[in-house]
């Protein structure tokens, strides 16, 4: 058994080819090749986990098995059964054709596994878009690193949390602080109330133009904010008054 998947892997990586190739032709080696190792296994239901694995290779994006069975839904009905899919897509990443990926609040997420091919994610905190990059420079720069700690990587992943550029186009200039997102910069450009809320911030170091890095917002506990290397607990109420615009992260150097 272990001989046929080493050669059904060395195959696969030999026939893939030079980077270009067209997706029709990769897919079409990607369906037997898991035919191949299907059959090697004398795994029940074959037919049926090629026409699943035929659906997400047509789809150019990252899949959560919610959204596998609407796609089955609408193009093969008779294939929905959720625990026959959830059983084939684990037979998928088990194989080497998919990759799950578990981003924070989020559900699991499968995207096809190219070999040869690395990328990283951006995911939008507000919206859960996710974005596939790939940076050469990057990857260079993580192995130099990794030398230098005589370390010796076998694999390796970046995910970036933040917002995407339609998220950001959304919002409003300035917007209330409580609006503000775990891990954003912002600075204060209006405080909202008379002279007692002023001093009581006041206090805190809190005026229009300090800058605050937001470290825990959640509905379950107080605002919790970084001001000039304290943290700050700040309560719902006083948080609504404090206005704030995005500081964006770009022009800084590492």
């Amino acid at each position: 058994m272990f001989d046929f998947f080493r050669s059904v892997k060395g195959k696969r990586a030999k026939d893939v080819g030079p980077e270009g190739l067209d997706p029709q032709t990769q897919h079409q080696q990607e369906r037997e090749q898991f035919q191949e190792v299907l059959q090697s296994f004398n795994a029940s239901r074959i037919e049926e986990r090629l026409k699943v694995l035929d659906i997400f290779l047509s789809v150019e994006e990252h899949l959560t098995l919610s959204g596998l069975e609407g796609i089955i839904r609408e193009k093969r009905p008779e294939l929905l059964d959720r625990e026959f899919l959830k059983e084939t897509m684990e037979m998928f990443c088990q194989f080497g054709f998919a990759q799950k990926q578990v981003f924070e609040t989020q559900e699991p997420v499968y995207e096809h596994h190219h070999l040869g091919m690395h990328h990283d994610h951006f995911i939008c905190t507000r919206c859960g878009k996710i974005q596939e990059f790939a940076n050469q420079n990057l990857e260079r720069l993580q192995h130099e690193i990794a030398r230098q700690f005589q370390f010796h990587p076998l694999q390796h992943k970046m995910e970036i949390y933040g917002l995407c550029a339609a998220c950001m186009a959304q919002r409003e200039p300035a917007l209330s602080l409580q609006y503000a997102a775990n891990g954003e910069r912002v600075r204060i450009v209006t405080i909202l109330g008379g002279r007692e809320v002023q001093a009581r911030l006041g206090d805190m170091g809190l005026a229009v133009g300090a800058c605050l890095e937001i470290v825990s917002n959640h509905s379950s506990g107080p605002l919790i904010v970084a001001n000039k290397g304290a943290r700050l607990a700040i309560n719902a109420g006083l948080a609504q008054k404090i206005m704030v615009s995005h500081v964006c992260r770009h022009g800084e150097e590492s």
